[in-house]
């Protein structure tokens, strides 16, 4: 018997974005949360000078009416 393999369907990044947003909604609707990212100033330890910086978090998704 010959080994056929499946023909695998090789998405594009684009298709590869919109699954990940597909899937990444349907986490976010399961389990009431999302991830929340905030900007913040920090002093740097190096320079002394203030730099931003972007913190992520998890957060409870807002409430739908």
């Amino acid at each position: 018997m010959d080994n056929i393999k499946p023909e695998v369907k090789q998405l594009s990044d684009q298709d590869k974005a919109q699954a990940f947003v597909k899937d990444y909604e349907q986490i976010c609707e399961k389990h009431q949360l999302r991830i929340v990212t905030t900007p913040a100033w920090r002093v740097s330890a190096d320079t002394g000078d203030w730099r931003l910086v972007l913190q992520n978090s998890v957060g409870k998704l807002p409430k739908q009416e």
